[in-house]
């Protein structure tokens, strides 16, 4: 009676550990990074390559949004890689903007992409600036290669992305979302030989594929373009593939849904494929 007690009690505690292991051997850690005084989110998967040869992947969040949101899958929760991250070994930063509209509150965020958007575009917050330091010092930290760091945003986020490859060499490759270039340039001599997807939903009222002004959202900014955004990206001598989701809006979650939908992928995978980060 003693025996069977005791082996029914080793193969409990023997359960218990292995979906502890088990679930170490899904999630990996989460940190949280302050630079300037934002704090930014940091994902690191439970294997990386070894110091120096890592990758990191930058998340911007739309207007309105926020990093904590994004990681805890609030809202735009498509932008949210993690699972990508533990799958193919990669790190993932989401940044925070700064209050897009007084009335709105802390969390509500937005960045200067130039043209756009609120508070910060109005303030001329530099962004640029903050968005290479608090990357180059996460980078330094967790050893990311510097050749191995990549931009990817939504809507105002996704404007502030393609304004970092126009106006820095940090990214080596990036992904915008429901966003285009609006930083007023005519050229981006940093982004030479840069490859920059662009995803945008066919049915976007928020930032019109044809540019001008939108129908939905806050903002009464008169948007760039697609055409007028890639004609700057092929002056530059970057390659920009600008790819409209048909049957999409201007939601993240729903250029994932139908991406899901038509290809068979997620736009976190579709994102880390792109950017060569799809473990073989």
């Amino acid at each position: 009676m003693v025996i069977g007690i005791q082996r029914r009690w080793y193969t409990a505690l023997w359960l218990v550990v292995a979906l502890f292991a088990a679930s170490a051997a899904r999630a990996g850690q989460t940190a949280t990074e302050t630079y300037a005084g934002r704090s930014a989110v940091v994902y690191l998967p439970t294997h990386l390559p070894a110091r120096g040869l890592r990758a990191l992947v930058v998340v911007l969040h739309g207007g309105l949004g926020n990093a904590q949101r994004i990681a805890d899958q609030q809202s735009e929760s498509a932008l949210n890689l993690n699972a990508q991250a533990e799958a193919n070994g990669f790190i993932v930063a989401y940044l925070n903007g700064t209050p897009v509209a007084r009335l709105l509150g802390a969390q509500r965020q937005g960045w200067n992409a130039g043209n756009c958007c609120g508070l910060p575009a109005q303030k001329q917050v530099n962004d640029v600036a903050y968005i290479q330091a608090a990357v180059q010092g996460i980078a330094k930290k967790y050893g990311v290669e510097d050749k191995r760091i990549f931009g990817v945003g939504h809507s105002n986020g996704a404007m502030m992305t393609q304004r970092m490859v126009c106006e820095t060499s940090l990214y080596a490759a990036a992904v915008s979302i429901s966003g285009t270039l609006e930083n007023g340039a005519s050229q981006c001599p940093a982004a030479h030989g840069k490859h920059i997807l662009a995803l945008h939903g066919a049915d976007d009222q928020n930032v019109p594929i044809a540019g001008g002004r939108g129908s939905k959202g806050l903002s009464r900014t008169a948007y760039a373009s697609q055409a007028a955004t890639a004609q700057v990206w092929q002056a530059s001598g970057a390659v920009y593939e600008l790819q409209v989701i048909a049957a999409a809006d201007h939601a993240v979650d729903a250029i994932d849904a139908q991406l899901t939908q038509t290809t068979g992928q997620s736009l976190s995978h579709t994102v880390a494929r792109y950017l060569g980060l799809v473990a073989p």
